[in-house]
């Protein structure tokens, strides 16, 4: 996804609610050999499973066309490369 994209998305996801401080996120560019995703990724620390909140952050996702993995305590969101 192009950054501002990213942008777009983090600010959806940071109205949900006040306990995601702004340190839990991290934008990084996908390596260029990453077999599932292209460009930006969101990547979020989960402290704690809140399925609600979980839920809702795909739901964001998926209203953008974006994938969702969990991965290594963290939720992931990317654009998937297009096969």
């Amino acid at each position: 996804m192009k950054r501002d994209e990213a942008v777009v998305v983090y600010k959806e996801i940071m109205k949900l609610a006040d306990c995601m401080a702004s340190n839990t996120f991290n934008l990084k560019l996908s390596r260029t050999d990453d077999p599932q995703s292209e460009g930006y990724q969101i990547c979020i620390k989960t402290m704690s499973p809140d399925t609600e909140i979980e839920g809702q952050i795909i739901a964001i996702a998926e209203k953008h066309n974006l994938a969702v993995r969990e991965e290594k305590g963290e939720i992931i969101i990317y654009k998937p490369k297009k096969t």
